[in-house]
């Protein structure tokens, strides 16, 4: 009896362990993920480039591991450090820029961000920094490396079984239409959006030509509720902190129009899947419903007044708030870690699934 009962914990222990085994070396759902867009993925490509949309500088970066600034618009880790993370990928996702890039970090993808971008070359222009149609263009040369590492079958099925991210369109309504005039001579509201959305369906046409087939677009957030956007459209009333409407209406047409589009890709492009990713939404929950998360603050940045401290006006001379993770915003445009980690929860929860 003693024996059989050896046996037993025996076997007991080895399925255990299997079982264990296996779940640790469950391969990632996807073979590598591509970062494409603006600073709200932007984990440090602006740094290598003359421009004045960086954040390679204190107090950014004052939570990241190391308590180092390394061109994230935040107090820590954005989206791609922590998505690439959970899908089992990499710990942080490395700017495509970066000299010191990888083979290994190379084969499980590559971002290709830039802070102060657009889907609109004009957009870039204000600040030098690199536009969608220039992502695309650091793209190919990702390609080529890759092909050079691991082979042209296998860079065919790595690009094919990748996730494609996409998170751009906020600098080019808040740079090129509400706060500079760069388009308003050229477009109405409707048309600009319309103007951008042809440049999402080149840049998604592109891409998929390229071999991708998995892509999330991200679409606009509430514009209107970022807090320099409040400054600007009410500088006669400083003491009203309340979002701009008309931009968040704007938003709102705009991701409609984009879902639309989404849908027509995926019918039109054989084999490709995409999903939208509603961060009006997202972010509005957390906006009226603050406490819920654990935040304080909703109108204002951490860094300085709050008001228009952005970038080089964000520095080591600017004081910033003594709790962090009491506010939704670490400077005037950019969310903090903490709502970035919130972000990533809801895209594993509810976004991954649908590509799966």
């Amino acid at each position: 009896m003693a024996q059989l009962l050896l046996i037993l914990v025996l076997l007991f222990s080895c399925i255990t362990e299997n079982v264990s085994k296996d779940a640790r070396e469950k391969p990632p759902k996807f073979s590598a993920i591509f970062y494409f867009g603006d600073s709200s993925l932007d984990t440090g490509n602006n740094g290598y480039i003359p421009t004045l949309a960086i954040a390679k500088h204190y107090p950014y970066g004052q939570d990241f591991p190391g308590n180092k600034a390394t061109g994230r618009f935040s107090n820590g880790r954005l989206v791609p450090d922590f998505l690439s993370a959970e899908l089992g990928l990499k710990q942080f996702s490395r700017p495509f820029m970066d000299p010191t890039l990888s083979d290994k970090d190379i084969l499980t993808g590559a971002n290709f961000a830039s802070a102060g971008s657009g889907f609109d070359d004009a957009t870039s222009a204000v600040t030098n920094t690199i536009p969608m149609s220039r992502q695309l263009k650091m793209f190919k040369l990702y390609l080529v490396r890759l092909r050079k590492i691991a082979g042209e079958e296998e860079a065919v099925r790595i690009v094919g079984n990748a996730l494609i991210f996409i998170s751009s369109g906020t600098n080019d309504f808040v740079v090129s239409f509400y706060d500079l005039p760069n388009r308003r001579g050229e477009f109405n509201i409707s048309e600009y959006q319309n103007f951008v959305l042809h440049k999402v369906h080149n840049a998604v046409k592109e891409l998929y030509s390229l071999g991708a087939r998995l892509f999330c677009v991200a679409g606009l957030p509430p514009i209107g509720c970022i807090p320099l956007q409040i400054t600007v459209s009410r500088t006669h009333h400083l003491l009203d902190r309340a979002c701009v409407a008309e931009q968040n209406s704007d938003s709102i047409v705009y991701n409609a129009k984009l879902q639309k589009l989404l849908l027509k890709m995926q019918q039109l492009l054989s084999g490709s899947k995409f999903v939208y990713i509603n961060s009006y939404e997202f972010l509005m929950e957390i906006l009226k419903h603050p406490t819920k998360y654990g935040f304080r603050e909703t109108s204002r940045g951490c860094c300085g007044t709050g008001l228009t401290e952005v970038g080089p006006l964000c520095n080591y001379l600017t004081p910033t708030c003594l709790n962090v993770p009491s506010y939704v915003f670490y400077d005037a445009v950019h969310p903090s870690e903490k709502v970035y980690r919130l972000a990533t929860d809801y895209i594993m929860k509810q976004i991954i699934s649908q590509l799966e």
